[in-house]
């Protein structure tokens, strides 16, 4: 986890797809070849990047899963 600018960088595709599930929208930056997940570092983001270590109980994993998928899919479009 990086922070530039005002923004929070991270790699963790599973904790970006949690981010997102939450309603925080990444933008996707390639560097040095790979893409990062970069967000407004808010306390709200912080408050979710808490929230997910602490392993919640009341994620629907289906909904999850989509989210990541769907992020998997910006990043093999932000490759080509």
């Amino acid at each position: 986890m990086e922070r530039d600018n005002g923004n929070l960088h991270l790699m963790d595709i599973h904790l970006a797809a949690y981010l997102q599930l939450q309603g925080v929208e990444p933008a996707l930056l390639k560097q040095s070849g790979r893409v990062v997940f970069s967000f407004e570092n808010t306390g709200r983001v912080a408050s979710l990047i808490q929230d997910y270590n602490a392993n919640p109980s009341g994620i629907r994993l289906l909904d999850f899963v989509q989210s990541l998928r769907k992020l998997r899919s910006r990043m093999i479009s932000l490759r080509d």
